[in-house]
């Protein structure tokens, strides 16, 4: 008994965690800074053709972006400044019952997303400006919910016992939860293919290599279960597939504490790639011309710009530590929580698991090798100049699966006006996230120093906030057009992205 309670609560607070601090979104945070003319090397992350189209020749820097969303749990935005003062949250209640969260009730099965992206360091340099090379280490945690069965949600915020749930019967199709965590080495490569009149064509590529630290995939594409009462239900139908390689000992007891391993760090090991073309219309014909220096190179001013790219495609092959489940059945199946009250490890938990739906548990493992596929998205990339220094950028981004476990992202489709100079940008992005919610942001950088964040009314608002982002970053520039005497002149400066 003590076990299985040790287990419950350890999954309910998982559960928990994941539903509103992890499940949360925002690949965009890792796409604010990448339309300005002065991006340089953050333009590696939408499209690997922007580098030979920036208006710098030569930066380095890093940039931090983090952001959690979730369409299920919400807390008021006044919460996050009341956690600064050490005041904790307001008090919560739904159907009179104290909650830790804010919860949407309703029986639609739920959404959500978390990324993670810390560039340690990015660079790029473009000896003549028809041609640029780029270079980053990345270090990225995704994770992605979809379709995930609300009662589930229900039960791990709310703290709800299995008799709230009696009597009825639940049925979820195409649920999908992955935990990606990987490191990243890029190369990128952009040039200048077509150059005359008013068109110019660019076009870049970036491999990546990749270390994979931790790749969990569930997959349940179909489950028909009844609740009999609060330790029993009856599984009708269940088609499972899971997947996991993680830093886990799993044969050490819950008891002792000692369940991570750092010991099988990495899990494994994986290629990718980015590859983008951009068209851009120019206010003249100048061209780039082939000078000894990079500063001399000029900028080339824009009427309008279109880029298309095909983001994060490659996979990590996790064969350390990892484990493949398949877990099938349509006769009816007892489920049985009693039984796990002797379970100690998790290799006991996985045992006792299968063994509720196969006699010989070891017939549910399939394998102890798997690939998990990188977030692979399409991105088109529209650029206006409306006036000298104010231009209008919208990028789409929709996620593609390409393996058949995946790390995913949302889909997204950002509008933002910009003001923009060499010490000065101010962006305001529009976001229609995930083609249900729109988000006001706003990014402002000041020479070398960036913030941003795609919500603003997170921090400066009084109604409900369902996650949380911001992106900061340091990058430094050397100008395109500018060129002085001296290794530290007129030319270098500081600029956040």
């Amino acid at each position: 008994m003590k076990n299985r309670r040790l287990i419950i609560k350890s999954v309910r607070g998982i559960l928990f965690l994941m539903t509103f601090l992890v499940l949360g979104s925002t690949v965009s945070a890792q796409f604010l800074g990448t339309s300005s003319n002065y991006s340089g090397s953050r333009g590696l992350a939408v499209n690997p053709s922007l580098m030979t189209t920036s208006f710098v020749y030569a930066d380095f820097g890093f940039n931090l972006g983090v952001a959690a969303y979730n369409d299920f749990a919400f807390v008021k935005t006044g919460d996050y400044y009341r956690c600064l003062r050490g005041e904790g949250l307001s008090d919560y209640y739904v159907n009179g019952k104290q909650t830790p969260l804010g919860v949407v009730l309703n029986e639609k099965p739920k959404n959500a997303y978390e990324t993670l992206d810390f560039t340690v360091l990015s660079a790029m340099f473009s000896p003549n400006g028809k041609s640029a090379i780029g270079f980053f280490v990345n270090n990225r945690v995704y994770t992605d919910g979809k379709h995930i069965p609300w009662e589930v949600l229900e039960a791990s915020i709310m703290t709800l016992e299995a008799g709230d749930y009696i009597g009825r019967n639940y049925k979820s199709k195409n649920t999908r939860l992955g935990v990606m965590a990987w490191s990243e080495v890029g190369f990128s490569y952009s040039a200048t293919v077509y150059d005359r009149y008013y068109d110019k064509v660019d076009f870049g590529v970036t491999l990546k290599g990749l270390v994979g630290y931790a790749g969990v995939a569930l997959d349940i594409n179909d489950i028909d279960k009844d609740i009999l009462n609060a330790d029993t239900s009856v599984i009708h139908k269940l088609d499972l597939m899971a997947a996991m390689s993680a830093p886990l000992d799993y044969n050490a007891p819950f008891a002792d504490g000692n369940l991570l391993n750092l010991n099988e760090l990495p899990g494994g090991y994986g290629l990718g790639f980015d590859i983008g073309v951009t068209y851009t219309n120019k206010k003249d014909d100048k061209v780039s011309k082939i000078d000894d220096r990079p500063c001399d190179e000029p900028r080339i001013y824009y009427n309008w710009r279109l880029g298309v790219s095909l983001l994060d495609v490659g996979a990590v092959r996790y064969d350390d530590n990892a484990r493949v489940y398949k877990l099938m059945t349509d006769t009816d199946k007892i489920f049985d929580v009693t039984q796990f009250d002797d379970v100690e490890t998790m290799e006991s938990l996985m045992d006792t698991l299968c063994g509720m739906f196969y006699e010989n548990p070891e017939d549910a493992y399939v394998g102890d090798r798997f690939l998990m596929g990188l977030p692979t998205a399409l991105s088109v990339q529209f650029d206006y100049n409306i006036y000298r220094s104010f231009y209008v950028n919208a990028t789409w981004i929709q996620p593609i699966r390409l393996y058949k476990y995946s790390s995913m992202r949302p889909a997204q489709l950002v509008v933002e006006p910009r003001f923009e100079t060499r010490y000065f940008d101010f962006t305001v992005p529009v976001t229609f996230y995930n083609y249900e919610k729109v988000f006001l942001g706003a990014e402002l950088r000041l020479a070398f120093l960036s913030v941003g964040t795609q919500n603003v009314f997170n921090f400066f608002g009084g109604g409900l906030s369902y996650g949380l982002d911001l992106y900061v970053a340091l990058k430094f520039n050397l100008y395109k057009g500018k060129c002085f005497g001296g290794c530290r002149d007129a030319c270098w400066n500081a600029d956040f992205r």
